[in-house]
């Protein structure tokens, strides 16, 4: 499955989007970057290497992200 962009995820973190459909780690992952992103707005782009790198190296990450 590809990945959503760089966009799409950045505007996920920053988002409040309920993430009940994602698999734990997933849900784990997301959680702690958006309160990184809310603490230190500057840190986004990081965060978002870090959201594409995970879904890079875990398929399924990848999936839930295409159907969050």
């Amino acid at each position: 499955m590809p990945l959503p962009t760089a966009s799409a995820m950045k505007a996920l973190i920053q988002s409040d989007r309920n993430l009940d459909g994602a698999k734990l780690a997933t849900r784990i992952l997301l959680g702690r970057l958006r309160i990184e992103a809310r603490n230190n707005p500057s840190l986004i782009d990081a965060k978002v290497a870090e959201l594409i790198e995970f879904a890079r190296a875990n398929a399924y990450a990848a999936d839930d992200l295409s159907h969050i």
